[in-house]
Formats: C-alpha cells, sequence, structure tokens
C-alpha cells in the first residue's frame, strides 16, 4: 500500500488506499517525528509512502542545525548580520534581533569577484580554493553554504570550492536558488545549508522501513525524490501546509473550478491559502523566524490557533488564546495526561462542539475534569463557565479571521466571492463563525477532513522546477526567454527520467517574473501571449493601477514540470443504513440548544439538515450553526450555508 504522511505538531495522519477504499489512521504525533511514521507505516502494512513533515522547519526555528560556515565574496561576510535593515516596528529603535543563523566567526571571504553582466574581475584561483577549504576544516564545520555576488551569471567559483570540500555537505547558491538579490540568496542558501545533515538522517532513516518508493512533500506543491530532498532540503522547509492546498485543488478540479479560501485547523496551528478559480498562488517572499525563503512556496498564512492552543490571562487581565500549544504530550485537560491548562479543544468539549471520544472512540476525553479546569479560568477572569467556553472560542476566531483577512487583502479579493474550504481536526467545527465573521458565502467540508493533508500529499504530482534571473527590459528579452524556457525543458526531461519518468507525461509550465522598471518587487504571469497586457492587467487587479508608459523589465524566468502519479480514484461514499440521531447540548452565541448529532457515514447523497446540528466521524467534527442549512453533494462533499 502507498500512503501519505501528514506530521503535525498533535497527531500524524495516514492515508492510502486498498483497491479503491480509502484506508486512514491517525496516531499521537511523538518527539522524534520518524517513530509515528513508523507506528503509522506498521500498522497499515504501508510499502511506500509520500511524506510531509515540519522537521526541517522546527530545526530552524529551535536553532537545532548544523555547524555552518559561510562562504561569501571577500568583502561581504557581514551579508547575514546586515540584511536587509527592514524593522517589524518602524519607529522602535530599540529592537532586538535575532541572530543569524551562521555567527560572524563561521563567516569567510573568497578572493574572487564577478560583474553584474557576469564578467570575471578577479578569477578564483586553486590556491585561494585550498585556503577556504583549510579555513572551514579549522572550524569543524558540518556543513557549508557559498554564495558568491552574481553566482547566478557564472557558477564556476562556488563550483570551485565545492570541488575542495568533498568530504563535507555544500550548499551553493546558484543550485539553491539561481536568482538575483543576494541577500535572500544567501539567507535561502545558508537555511539549506544548516538543515541539510539532519533532514540526510531523518530521511535516511525513513527510508530505511519502505520497500518502494519514497516521495516528499516540496514547500512549492508536489512531490521529489528522498534523494533530490536529502540534496536540496530547502524546498521541504515550509512544505507542511502544502498537502492541504494540493487536495483542495484537486477537489475543485473535480467540480466547478470554485474560487476557494482553505482553512486547516489541527492541533497547533491554523493555515489559510486563497484558490482563485480553485487553483493554488504562491509567494517567494516568505519569511521562516525573520528569514527570507525566495524559493516558490504554497502561498499559506498559518498562525498559532488549534484545538491544543492555550487560553492564558496577559498582564493586563484579557484572555488571549495561543500561540503555545499543549501539544500531544500533555495535551489538553480533556485527555487526561496530566495537563493543566485550558485549550481550545477543552472549550469545545464543554461547549458540546466534541462528544466524550475522539479517533473513532480510541481517546477518550474528560469532560468534567475539562469543565473544572475551565471554572478555575472563569473565576480568574470574574465570568461565568458559559461567558469562559464562549470567550475561548471568540478569541482564536478573531485571531483566525484576521489571518484570513489578510490571505484575502494581499491579493486583493473579496471574501463574498470565495467558499471556505475547512479541514484539519478542528478546523469543520469552526469554519461557520469564520464564515459569517466575513462574509464568506459557504463553508465545504471534504471527504475525510481530519486527514485531508495526508490526501494532498498522497495525489500530488511529482513537480521539478528551474528558475534564472535575466533583468532586462521586456522589449528585448524575447530571445532570452525562449533559450532559457527551452534549457530549462530539456533539464526537465532529463531530470524525469533520471527519476523512471516518462518527460511526454509531464505537464508544462512557464512563467514570468515581471515588474515596471524601478520597482522592488514582481508579478509573476504565464509565459505567454502579449505579457505586457497580461501584467498591465494583472497590476491593476491587484494595486489598483498600472501605468501605461512606464516601462516593463524581465526578472525571472520559471519553468514547472509535474508528472502525475498513479493514485486510485476514491469510490464515492456509500451512506450505511440511516438511524436516527442521537442529541446533545450545545452552546451557540444565543445559548444551549438540544442539538441532533448525525453520523456523517449515513448520510447519503441530496440529504439536507437544517441547524443546529452536529455531523460526526471518526477524524473530525462539523458544526452546523443555528440558522445553517448543510447537503450533501453527490460526491459526499458537506456544502453549509451559514445564514446570518
Amino acid at each position: 500500500m502507498d500512503v501519505g504522511v501528514d506530521v503535525g505538531g498533535t497527531f500524524t495522519d495516514f492515508v492510502g488506499f486498498r483497491g479503491r477504499e480509502v484506508v486512514t489512521a491517525k496516531v499521537p504525533s511523538t518527539r522524534d517525528p520518524s517513530r509515528a511514521v513508523v507506528q503509522g507505516m506498521q500498522d497499515l502494512g504501508a510499502v511506500s509512502m509520500a511524506h510531509g513533515t515540519t522537521v526541517a522547519t522546527n530545526a530552524i526555528l529551535e536553532r537545532r542545525g548544523a555547524r555552518t560556515v559561510f562562504v561569501a565574496t571577500e568583502g561581504f561576510e557581514d551579508l547575514l548580520v546586515i540584511g536587509r535593515q527592514n524593522r517589524p516596528n518602524l519607529y522602535d529603535f530599540r529592537i532586538t534581533r535575532p541572530p543569524p543563523a551562521v555567527v560572524r566567526e563561521m563567516c569567510l571571504g573568497a578572493r574572487e569577484r564577478v560583474d553584474a553582466r557576469g564578467r570575471v574581475l578577479r578569477p578564483l584561483t586553486q590556491r585561494e580554493a585550498r585556503r577556504i577549504a583549510r579555513e572551514v576544516r579549522g572550524r569543524n564545520a558540518e556543513s557549508v553554504a557559498v554564495c558568491l555576488l552574481f553566482s547566478f551569471l557564472r557558477p564556476e567559483h562556488e563550483t570551485m570550492i565545492r570541488k575542495a570540500l568533498a568530504d563535507l555537505p555544500v550548499s551553493m547558491s546558484h543550485d539553491v536558488l539561481d536568482e538575483f538579490r543576494e541577500y535572500e540568496r544567501a539567507s535561502t542558501t545558508v537555511l539549506d545549508a544548516y538543515v541539510k545533515p539532519l533532514v540526510t538522517r531523518y530521511l535516511a532513516d525513513l527510508k530505511a522501513t519502505t520497500k518502494r518508493d519514497f516521495f516528499v512533500m516540496k514547500s512549492g506543491g508536489g512531490v521529489v525524490s528522498q534523494d533530490e530532498v536529502s540534496r536540496r532540503p530547502i524546498d521541504m522547509v515550509l512544505s507542511g501546509p502544502a498537502g492541504g492546498v494540493a487536495a483542495a485543488a484537486a477537489l475543485s478540479r473535480g467540480s466547478d473550478g470554485k474560487n476557494l479560501v482553505t482553512f486547516d485547523m489541527g492541533g497547533t496551528s491554523a493555515d489559510f491559502s486563497a484558490l482563485p478559480g480553485g487553483e493554488p498562488t504562491w509567494r517567494t517572499d516568505a519569511v521562516i523566524d525573520t528569514f527570507p525563503i525566495a524559493i516558490p512556496v504554497v502561498d499559506v498564512e498559518s498562525i498559532g490557533a488549534g484545538g491544543g492552543s492555550l487560553a492564558w490571562i496577559d498582564s493586563g487581565g484579557a484572555l488571549r488564546v495561543g500561540p503555545t500549544s499543549a501539544g500531544a504530550d500533555p495535551g489538553p485537560i480533556a485527555y487526561g495526561k496530566g495537563g493543566t491548562d485550558v485549550t481550545v479543544t477543552d472549550a469545545d468539549l464543554v461547549g458540546g462542539y466534541l462528544g466524550r471520544s475522539l479517533l473513532g472512540g480510541r481517546l477518550a476525553l474528560d469532560e468534567p475534569l475539562a469543565r473544572r479546569g475551565i471554572e478555575k479560568l472563569a473565576d480568574q477572569l470574574h465570568l461565568s463557565l458559559v461567558e469562559a467556553i464562549l470567550g475561548v472560542q471568540r478569541v482564536v476566531r478573531a485571531s483566525m479571521a484576521k489571518a484570513m483577512r489578510l490571505v484575502l487583502a494581499r491579493r486583493g479579493l473579496d471574501p463574498k466571492e470565495y467558499a471556505l474550504l475547512a479541514f484539519g481536526g478542528a478546523g469543520p467545527m469552526h469554519a461557520w463563525a469564520l464564515a459569517r465573521e466575513l462574509g464568506v458565502r459557504a463553508v465545504l467540508v471534504p471527504f475525510l477532513p481530519g486527514a485531508f493533508s495526508a490526501y494532498g500529499i498522497l495525489i500530488s504530482p511529482i513537480r521539478v522546477e528551474y528558475s534564472r534571473s535575466v533583468v532586462r527590459p521586456l522589449e528585448r528579452a524575447a530571445s532570452v526567454m525562449r533559450q532559457t524556457i527551452e534549457e530549462f525543458r530539456e533539464r526537465a526531461a532529463s531530470d524525469l527520467e533520471a527519476h523512471g519518468l516518462d518527460p511526454r507525461r509531464s505537464r508544462i509550465e512557464a512563467r514570468v517574473d515581471l515588474r515596471f522598471r524601478g520597482q522592488s518587487y514582481e508579478i509573476s504571469v504565464p509565459a505567454r501571449g502579449d505579457l505586457a497586457r497580461v501584467f498591465r492587467r494583472e497590476h491593476r487587479r491587484r494595486y489598483g493601477y498600472a501605468s501605461r508608459s512606464e516601462r516593463i523589465e524581465l526578472v525571472t524566468i520559471r519553468l514547472v514540470a509535474r508528472v502525475p502519479r498513479a493514485v486510485p480514484r476514491p469510490r464515492p461514499p456509500q451512506p450505511a443504513s440511516a438511524v436516527a440521531p442521537h442529541s446533545r447540548r450545545v452552546l451557540f452565541d444565543d445559548g444551549w440548544h438540544d442539538t441532533p448529532v448525525h453520523e456523517r457515514g449515513r448520510l447519503g447523497a441530496d440529504t439536507e439538515i437544517e441547524g443546529p446540528a452536529v455531523v460526526s466521524e471518526d477524524h473530525a467534527t462539523t458544526i452546523v450553526p443555528p440558522g445553517g442549512r448543510l447537503r450533501v453533494d453527490r460526491f459526499g462533499l458537506l456544502e453549509i450555508s451559514v445564514g446570518e
């Protein structure tokens, strides 16, 4: 069996197929993520997998990466410290910046120089390359990042240094990010080197447990082989939320190309992404712990708001929720594992959103214990139990609504034109409130909402991508665009063949990043048709204006090749025999309601249910509010109109 594996902060999710039947598993995440992965693989009898993980992300955030040396052009050794001089708060002159991933003593200068046209002003000699190698070894380096000026135009000097350090892992900037902007290129390359030894060991350990293919999810969507990610681990640093976006895109393509906003709320975080026309969007200005990462990543906004997010009282006496999470151990108070701080899950349980167990009955929830915890919090806030429950829910929803507004506003999108696709263990419970807050027209809940990201990883195509900066006026760029795209096509064919794939099955997409002369940001558009007209139209849509006279510059050429993987289409759900729903008291904004609880597996196509209602399944719970209405479509998708 092939499985998709999504490692979260609280649970690790597995989705696979036996024939066309979908098989799922969910196990608590462990401090060593590989232990949970191996356990789930053994439970399912899986022989191959596609894997999404935050191992590299956590290594950066927790500063657990390798002892790394940074090699720059002489005179630019302070590049990582200087950065861009941006400040989160413009008028705060006492701000403390976190130290770079590589301290100044580990930064070396190479005596070489290439100019902005790719001409060698000072050659790098073999003697200088050997000197750098001695300096690196003298610092007991575990990994090396090399970023020389304009190496994307002339990479030979970086290659010479790599050859002199053949016994160490080396990340070269022209290989990691073949684009201009030296600080972003350096930062991306350093992070690649910083996590490379750890990621290589982690993936090698997991590879030993798989009998066949082992793919890893990329930050920009799609999967690649474990060997390729070991060579370029930066590709997986922000891959965590990409699986859910991939599944959402597949769902949209199977229907009518709806405008979607994904809402993935798990135990630790909530992730949002906009899919205009059902297609994912990307960005090249992502940041992790203040460090820019300039590779293409799926455009996702993440916040620390999940079922395990802790409720706390700040110095002013106000209720706050998150970003700290209880995780899987000890978890919420209701888990009965020693947790003492109220979480969103505790509020959801005492408020009736959740039943007395999770994971199909395998995880019992202690409602009286959670109630006592919330009563204690309520006493500290001088609130009633009901006010405390609603307070926790409203605070966490306010944080999520802010993140969702940011996702839409950043691209000039109107919430009223989008549907909210809710998944994750907690997403379908809270989606109705977000939709009402933001004026979103409908909430959609897919099949397998609690493991939807793992499903997206499983069905993601194999993806290879290439980019190169070639800054020049657009009217003089036709020849270089043609030549570069053709070169990228040839490289894609060669790389796919090396993976044992037929390039003729690939879907090729070329894009170009354009800007008005003098701008410091670009817009990516498809590399076809009247580029100037398409660019101006998109610029006007995003920013409200587009100059007709200003010259347009070509900045970067990109190409992506995707090859679909052989994954069965899931069999449409077959409802079990209907049974009368039981009911439980559920707390909404206007008070307690006796609310029917339906089992999702017993809801057939075209079933309609008036709110309030609860729809339960093994790994998630869906809430339909008073005044709302639920309908089941022919594919088993839950469509909820949330009312006013």
